[in-house]
């Protein structure tokens, strides 16, 4: 690897980063610049390993490539600060955090509580359709739907449940959390029959250590007259929500207005929590 030479492999060289150690491949030289960028199409599990072949190789992956890797998985660039630690960009690459739904199950295609807590589920309970029936298809032109037509739907009582996302889990650390605070975005699609007035209800909590709340946005709306059969987007950004955000509770619910049997209340899908890239931070001390 340029490290060693001639037949001492057990001589330990110490580090210089005048030479050319960590350089020379096969005989052959390589700059850093042609280096780095190899190691940029590197997948992020060989790319630990390779952090530890030698000091040159660990200082060019922690300080430039990791970021670079990342840039490349999200196609833009990250402005972040300066001193984000390496280990950031790696669970970047690992777990893809931004610009995805983390909300599992978001549409009832796994079924109506699958990664969902019921809270309560009055009348004839919860359930899924598919299609939605009495209302038009789901919007064709979302790519959430990927062309599927499932919904959740509520009955002639109070039908409500919930959804909590670790954060950290998803890939999210504390330092993206705390100190670069991305915009997060949360929406869902809601409906109610021709024939039949209903009440649509969500609200979506950032929790922090043992649950506390740190921010909260509450949504209802009586789906009547001109507004049924059609569906309405609620969306909602979340920003500048301060540091200790650990999880989202994404809570939802509703019914229908005139107490009829079956399930007649407000239609829902496509519930999503979307955390944006953090693409506008300066550095600490500009």
């Amino acid at each position: 690897m340029g490290q060693f030479h001639g037949s001492g492999m057990n001589t330990r060289v110490m580090y210089d980063e005048k030479s050319d150690n960590g350089l020379v491949l096969g005989g052959k030289y390589l700059p850093e610049e042609l280096l780095a960028e190899i190691f940029c199409y590197v997948d992020y599990k060989s790319l630990l390993n390779c952090q530890l072949v030698c000091k040159l190789w660990k200082i060019l992956i922690q300080t430039y490539v990791w970021r670079k890797k990342a840039e490349i998985s999200f196609g833009r660039s990250l402005l972040l600060y300066k001193e984000v630690p390496w280990h950031v960009y790696y669970l970047m690459c690992k777990k893809k955090p931004f610009e995805r739904n983390l909300v599992k199950n978001h549409s009832g295609e796994c079924g109506r509580d699958k990664y969902w807590k019921i809270l309560s589920e009055g009348g004839d309970c919860w359930k899924v359709e598919n299609p939605p029936v009495g209302v038009p298809p789901l919007p064709n032109n979302e790519l959430i739907f990927e062309g599927k037509q499932f919904c959740f739907v509520t009955s002639h009582q109070s039908c409500t449940k919930a959804q909590i996302i670790d954060l950290e889990v998803e890939g999210l650390t504390p330092y993206i959390l705390d100190e670069l605070q991305p915009i997060i975005v949360v929406s869902e699609w809601y409906s109610c029959r021709w024939d039949c007035p209903a009440i649509y209800e969500c609200a979506i909590k950032l929790l922090g250590k043992n649950n506390s709340v740190i921010d909260l946005f509450h949504f209802r709306d009586s789906i009547e007259g001109e507004k049924q059969n059609q569906w309405h987007q609620m969306s909602h950004e979340f920003k500048n929500y301060g540091p200790g955000l650990r999880k989202i509770s994404f809570y939802h619910g509703g019914a229908d207005k005139l107490f009829w049997a079956g399930h007649y209340g407000s239609k829902m899908a496509g519930a999503c929590v979307y955390v944006k890239i953090p693409t506008c931070q300066l550095h600490k001390n500009e």
